[in-house]
C-alpha cells in the first residue's frame, strides 16, 4: 500500500505524462493539418512533377539532389552552351561544405530542372526560407528576385538572409523549369547553401500557407507584447514585487527572439542588417532561457541566487559583449558550441528546479510541472522543425502553454498572497478593534481605582490642610494633579475609539466664541504658575456664534491653548477668532518651540507628538482635535518654524440666527446644520452615504413626582437661547421657572424672593457659575437654598470644583430634557423636604406641650390644696417630673435610654390618675430588664393618646395595660386599652393622615419616625367596643 509522499510523486509524474500526452498530441495533430503530401524527390538536379495538379493543391517541397556549380554564379544562357562546366551533385537542403573543399564561405549555383505538364492558369511560386547568406533567383533565364547581393568577390558581395517568394508564370505550352539559385557566403562559417525547403506550388495555396505561418507568429507577439504591457502596469503599481518585471522582460525577449526567427518579422519593424539580424536573433534565444531561469529560481526561493547562477550570469553577460563587438565571422565560426551551451543550461538547470520543488511538495507545483512539460514539448518540436525535411508553419502552443504556465503560477501565487493579505488584513482590522475595545474596557477599568486613588490622596490632602494651613503638601498635590492627568489620558483612549468606530455624536448649538474661549483659558491659566508667559483672549464678544457642540468645542480649545502652554515656557499665548468666508476663523497662537516640516507631517496622527514623548501624554490630543473639529465642518491648519512657535487655525461654520425663533424651539422642530442631523436634542453625525435618521424620544417622565407645591426655580445664562430651552423643558405647572442673564442680576434677585433652586451655567461672562456659586454660599446653607450648574464638559476638575464652590449638582449639556427635570425636582423638593422637617419637628414639640393639660394639672393641684396637703404635694412631685422629662427629651439627642422614655410616662399616668380617680386603671407587664436605647418621645405620645381618646372617651374609664417583653432579636412595646376601638378605616386615616394636617399628629409622626429608623413603624389592631393595642418593635442590634 503506497504512502501519502508516494502518492503525491504519483499524482504528479501522471500529471507530467498527461501534459505531454496533450502537449504531443497537438503537434501531431498540427503535423497532419499541414502535412505534405506523397511527391517525388529531385534527382540528379531533375524534379519530375509531370501528371502533377497544382490547382487547389498542397505545395511541395523540392528537396532531393541538385545540381551545384561551386565558385560559379551561371546564368541559363551559360548552361546551354556549355560555358558552365561541370556540375556536382549536392543534396537539399543542406550544407555544400563537401563541394567547396570542406568550407562553408565562397559562392556558387544551384541549379534544378522541374517537369511540368498540367496546365495553370495562375503563376507559380517559390517560397525561400533561408539561403545563406545571399540569394538570387533566376527561372528559364528571366532573373525574378535576389536577396543580398551574391558575388565572387566578397568586396561586392552584400549579405541578407531572410524569407521571400517569387512569382513565375511560364509561356503556355511550358514543359519544364530551369531553377538557378546563385548564392554567396562570406559570413556563417556553419551554414551556407540552401539550409531550409523551398516550397513550390501554386501562387494561390503558397501565398496562403505564408500567410498561416506569418499570422501565427504576429499572433503570437502580440500576445506576448500586450501581456508584458499588462505586467509592467502590475509593477508600476506595485514595485515591491521584482518578479513582475523580470517576467515582463521575459515575455518581451521571448516575442523578439519570435521575430527574430522564422519569418523574419523584426525586419519589417527594425532596419536591421544582416549582421545584427543574426545577433539580435541568438542574444534573444540566451536571454530568453536566461530570464525563464530566473523567474523559476524567484519561484523557487525567495532568497538570493546561488554562486553557481551568479556565475552563468557573469558567463552570459560576457557572451553578450562578445557577440555585440565582434565581428559576425568570428561570432558564427565559433556559434555552436558557446550558444548551445549557453542555451542548453537554464532547461535543464529549471527542471533540476522543478524536480526539486516537486520533492519538496511546495504548493502549486502543479503549474510547474505543465511548465516543465510545454517546455520539453517545445525542444521536441524544435528538433523536430530543424531536421532539413520538415517545412511546417510557425508553431507557437509549446511556447503560449509554458508562458501561461508561468503566468498561472504566478497568478496562483499572487491569489494565495492576496488572500493571506486579506486574512492578515481582516486579522489586523479584528485586532484593532480588539485593541479598541481593549482600551476602552481598560480605560473603564483604570477609572475606577484611578479615581479611587484619587479621593484617597484628595482627602489626605484636605486632612492635612485643614490639621495644619500653613504646612506644605507638595506630594499629595502632586499626586492629586498627576491622577487627573492620568484621568484625562483615560477620557482621551474613549474618544479616540469613539471617533474611530464612527461612533461621537454631537449636539450643536449656537455658541460665543468669546464666552466659551475665555472660560477655557480661566481653567487653564494656572498652568502658567511659575512660567515667564501670558495667556491672553483677545475675542471680540460682538462675533457671530458658531454652530457646534459646547463640550466638543471646549474640547478643542483646551486641547490646543494645553499643547500650547506645554511647549512655550516664556513668551506668550494669543487666542483670536475673526469672520472669514462666511465662517469663524478662531486661531491659538504661541511663542514656543515650534516645529520641524517633518514634525509637522505627522503631529495629528495617533500617539506622535512634534518632541517625542519627554512631555508626557500619549500623542492623542491633537489627533482628537482635528476629527473634531471636521466633525464640525472645519478644518485645521497648523503653521510653525522651530525656534520661533507655532499657529493653530481652524473654522466653524456661522449658525443662522433665524433658524432659532421661539416658535421653533417650542415645538423642538429638525434643523440642519452641515454635516448633521439636529433632532432638538442630539446630532448624529454620518458619511455623506449614510441615511439620516433622528434620535430616539426620551421616554416619558411618568415616575416623576409632580405634586405638590410649586416649585419657584431662578435659571442663569448669558445666552438667552439656552434659557428658552430651559423654559421649553420646564414647562409643566409645577415649574415657576424665572430667567436672568448674569449672576449680578442672579443676586439681587435672591436678596427679593425666596426660591426653591438656582439654575446656573458655568461659562458666563463677568461673573462665573463658579463665582456665583461661591457666593451664595456665603449667605445661604447647602439645604436652604440647592444650586444646580449646568457645565458643557463633565471634565473632572470642573466638577470637582463646582462642588468645591457648594454645588449640589450638575448636569452636562445639552441637557437631557429627563434628567434635568429629575434633578431639578429631586433639589428643589429637597429644600421644601427640609423646610416642612424642620416645621414638622416644630409642630410635633409644640404638641408635647398642651395647654389644657398644664391648666388642669395646676387646677387639680390647687383643689387638693385645701382637701388633702399629701396628696398635694406628691402630686407636685409628679407634674415636677414630668415637665422636666418633657423639657429633657425636647432637647436630647436621636437616642435616649427606655428608663428615661418610661419615668415620662409614669409621670403623665400619676398626674391622670389624680385627676380622673377609679376611671383609669393602670397595669404594667416589665419582661425585659435589659438597657435598650429608643427615640425619644416615642411611647409617651401612644399613652396619651390610649387615655385621651381610647379611655376617658368612655364615662366609666378602662383598663390601661403597658408591656414591655423581649422576643429574640426585639422588643416589642405595646400599649393596650379596653376603651371604644375604632374601625379599620379610621386607622388607616391616622397612618396615612397628610403631613400638612395638623390633627394626628402624634401617630403619624411616631409611625414615620419608627419607620426612617427601622424599617418599620406602628402595629395597630382594634375594634369598636373591643379596645385598641398599639405595638411597636425595637430591634436589639441597635441597643449600644
Amino acid at each position: 500500500m503506497m504512502n501519502k509522499n508516494s502518492k503525491y510523486y504519483m499524482k504528479h509524474l501522471t500529471l507530467i505524462v498527461i501534459y505531454m500526452t496533450l502537449l504531443l498530441g497537438m503537434q501531431r495533430a498540427w503535423q497532419q493539418i499541414f502535412a505534405l503530401p506523397e511527391q517525388p524527390s529531385a534527382d540528379a538536379g531533375v524534379l519530375d512533377l509531370r501528371g502533377w495538379t497544382f490547382k487547389d493543391a498542397h505545395s511541395l517541397v523540392l528537396d532531393g539532389t541538385w545540381e551545384f556549380y561551386p565558385n560559379r554564379l551561371v546564368s541559363e544562357s551559360d548552361i546551354r552552351s556549355g560555358a558552365a562546366g561541370a556540375a556536382v551533385p549536392v543534396e537539399v537542403p543542406g550544407n555544400w561544405k563537401d563541394s567547396l573543399s570542406g568550407s562553408s564561405l565562397g559562392y556558387g549555383t544551384f541549379a534544378l530542372r522541374i517537369l511540368v505538364d498540367q496546365p495553370l492558369d495562375e503563376p507559380y511560386s517559390f517560397w525561400v526560407q533561408q539561403i545563406q547568406a545571399s540569394s538570387r533567383i533566376e527561372i528559364n533565364g528571366r532573373p525574378l528576385q535576389a536577396m543580398g547581393q551574391p558575388a565572387a568577390r566578397k568586396e561586392l558581395y552584400h549579405p541578407m538572409a531572410i524569407p521571400y517568394a517569387v512569382h513565375y508564370l511560364p509561356p503556355e505550352g511550358t514543359k519544364d523549369m530551369l531553377v538557378l539559385i546563385q548564392t554567396a557566403n562570406y559570413e556563417h562559417g556553419e551554414k551556407a547553401g540552401i539550409s531550409y525547403s523551398i516550397r513550390f506550388g501554386a501562387q494561390s495555396m503558397v501565398q496562403k500557407e505564408r500567410w498561416y505561418s506569418t499570422s501565427f507568429q504576429l499572433a503570437t507577439i502580440i500576445i506576448l507584447l500586450l501581456h508584458a504591457l499588462y505586467v509592467c502596469i502590475l509593477y508600476l503599481l506595485d514595485k515591491e514585487h521584482p518578479s513582475l518585471l523580470l517576467f515582463a522582460l521575459m515575455l518581451i525577449i521571448i516575442a523578439v527572439s519570435i521575430a527574430a526567427d522564422n519569418d523574419v518579422l523584426l525586419f519589417l519593424v527594425l532596419p536591421l542588417n544582416y549582421t545584427w539580424g543574426i545577433k539580435v536573433k541568438l542574444l534573444s534565444y540566451v536571454w530568453m532561457v536566461f530570464f525563464m531561469l530566473l523567474l523559476t529560481y524567484k519561484f523557487y526561493s525567495a532568497q538570493a541566487v546561488s554562486r553557481a547562477f551568479k556565475v552563468y550570469s557573469l558567463l552570459l553577460l560576457l557572451y553578450t559583449l562578445c557577440l555585440c563587438f565582434l565581428p559576425i565571422h568570428i561570432v558564427l565560426s565559433n556559434a555552436t558550441i558557446y550558444f548551445s551551451l549557453l542555451y542548453m543550461i537554464p532547461p535543464c538547470w529549471m527542471f533540476v528546479l522543478f524536480g526539486i520543488m516537486v520533492y519538496k511538495q511546495k504548493k502549486d507545483v502543479g503549474f510547474l510541472t505543465f511548465i516543465g512539460s510545454s517546455i520539453l514539448s517545445g525542444v521536441i518540436w524544435g528538433t523536430t522543425v530543424n531536421s532539413y525535411r520538415k517545412n511546417l508553419p510557425f508553431y507557437s502552443i509549446d511556447i503560449l502553454a509554458a508562458i501561461a504556465g508561468f503566468s498561472a503560477y504566478a497568478l496562483k501565487q499572487y491569489i494565495r498572497r492576496s488572500n493571506e493579505n486579506r486574512q492578515l488584513y481582516e486579522q489586523l482590522l479584528q485586532a484593532d478593534k480588539q485593541k479598541d475595545r481593549f482600551l476602552m474596557n481598560t480605560s473603564h477599568e483604570l477609572r475606577t481605582p484611578l479615581h479611587g486613588m484619587m479621593s484617597i490622596a484628595q482627602s489626605e490632602y484636605d486632612k492635612k490642610r485643614a490639621a495644619s494651613p500653613d504646612e506644605e503638601a507638595g506630594d499629595l498635590e502632586l499626586l492629586v494633579r498627576i491622577g487627573r492627568q492620568m484621568s484625562q489620558l483615560l477620557d482621551d483612549l474613549l474618544d479616540l475609539t469613539l471617533l474611530r468606530e464612527n461612533r461621537m455624536v454631537l449636539h450643536p448649538v449656537p455658541l460665543s466664541v468669546y464666552t466659551t474661549a475665555a472660560g477655557v483659558a480661566d481653567m487653564l491659566r494656572y498652568l502658567t504658575d511659575g512660567k515667564n508667559l501670558t495667556l491672553h483672549v483677545s475675542v471680540s464678544a460682538s462675533l457671530p456664534r458658531v454652530w457646534a457642540d459646547e463640550k466638543r468645542l471646549i474640547q478643542i480649545l483646551f486641547n490646543l491653548i494645553h499643547n500650547a502652554v506645554k511647549w512655550t515656557e516664556q513668551g506668550s499665548i494669543l487666542v483670536t477668532a475673526e469672520e472669514a468666508d462666511g465662517k469663524l476663523l478662531i486661531s491659538v497662537a504661541d511663542t514656543g518651540a515650534g516645529m520641524e516640516e517633518e514634525a509637522l507631517a505627522r503631529i495629528f496622527l495617533p500617539y506622535e507628538q512634534a518632541g517625542g514623548q519627554d512631555r508626557g501624554g500619549l500623542g492623542l490630543g491633537l489627533g482628537i482635535t482635528r476629527q473634531l473639529v471636521e466633525l464640525h465642518g472645519g478644518r485645521l491648519t497648523v503653521e510653525s518654524r522651530l525656534g520661533e512657535g507655532s499657529v493653530f487655525r481652524f473654522t466653524l461654520q456661522l449658525a443662522d440666527e433665524a433658524f432659532f425663533t421661539d416658535e421653533q424651539f417650542g415645538r423642538m422642530e429638525a434643523v440642519e446644520a452641515p454635516g448633521a442631523a439636529y433632532t432638538g436634542r442630539s446630532v448624529h453625525v454620518r458619511n455623506k452615504d449614510e441615511e439620516p435618521f433622528l434620535a430616539g424620544v426620551p421616554p416619558s417622565p411618568s415616575g416623576l413626582d409632580t405634586e405638590g407645591a410649586e416649585l419657584k426655580i431662578l435659571a442663569v445664562d448669558d445666552d438667552p437661547v439656552n434659557l428658552r430651552v430651559l423654559a421649553t423643558i420646564l414647562h409643566e405647572d409645577i415649574y415657576q421657572l424665572t430667567s436672568v442673564l448674569s449672576g449680578e442680576e442672579a443676586l439681587i434677585r435672591l436678596e427679593e424672593e425666596s426660591w426653591d433652586l438656582l439654575i446656573t451655567d458655568v461659562m458666563m461672562p463677568g461673573m462665573s457659575g463658579y463665582e456665583l456659586t461661591r457666593r451664595v454660599r456665603e449667605r445661604y446653607p447647602v439645604s436652604e437654598l440647592p444650586v444646580l450648574l449646568l457645565t458643557a464638559r463633565a471634565m473632572r476638575e470642573e466638577i470637582y470644583y463646582g462642588f468645591q464652590q457648594g454645588a449640589n449638582d450638575y448636569v452636562t449639556k445639552p441637557v437631557d430634557s429627563l434628567e434635568l427635570k429629575y434633578r431639578v425636582t429631586g433639589l428643589a423638593r429637597l429644600k421644601q423636604t427640609v423646610a416642612h422637617s424642620l416645621r414638622l419637628e416644630m409642630a410635633y414639640l409644640q404638641a408635647q406641650i398642651r395647654p389644657h393639660f398644664l391648666f388642669n394639672a395646676l387646677n387639680s393641684i390647687a383643689t387638693l390644696s385645701t382637701i388633702d396637703l399629701c396628696q398635694m404635694q406628691q402630686l407636685i412631685e409628679a407634674f415636677s417630673s414630668y415637665l422636666r422629662s418633657s423639657f429633657d427629651l425636647m432637647n436630647t439627642g436621636t437616642l435616649i435610654h427606655l428608663k428615661q422614655e418610661l419615668s415620662l410616662v409614669e409621670a403623665y399616668l400619676y398626674i391622670e390618675k389624680v385627676r380622673f380617680g377609679e376611671r383609669l386603671e393602670v397595669k404594667w407587664e416589665r419582661n425585659y430588664t435589659g438597657l435598650l436605647r429608643v427615640p425619644p418621645l416615642i411611647l409617651q405620645p401612644l399613652v396619651e393618646n390610649a387615655v385621651r381618646h381610647g379611655l376617658l372617651s368612655l364615662i366609666e374609664g378602662g383598663l390601661l395595660t403597658i408591656r414591655i417583653e423581649e422576643e429574640e432579636e426585639h422588643v416589642r412595646l405595646a400599649v393596650q386599652d379596653n376603651g371604644r376601638g375604632m374601625e379599620q378605616a379610621h386607622i388607616n386615616r391616622l397612618l396615612m393622615k397628610h403631613k400638612d394636617k395638623s390633627s394626628g399628629i402624634g401617630i403619624w409622626n411616631t409611625n414615620r419616625r419608627l419607620i426612617e429608623r427601622y424599617g418599620q413603624g406602628l402595629s395597630i389592631q382594634s375594634r369598636p367596643g373591643f379596645g385598641t393595642t398599639v405595638s411597636f418593635m425595637i430591634p436589639l442590634r441597635r441597643i449600644e
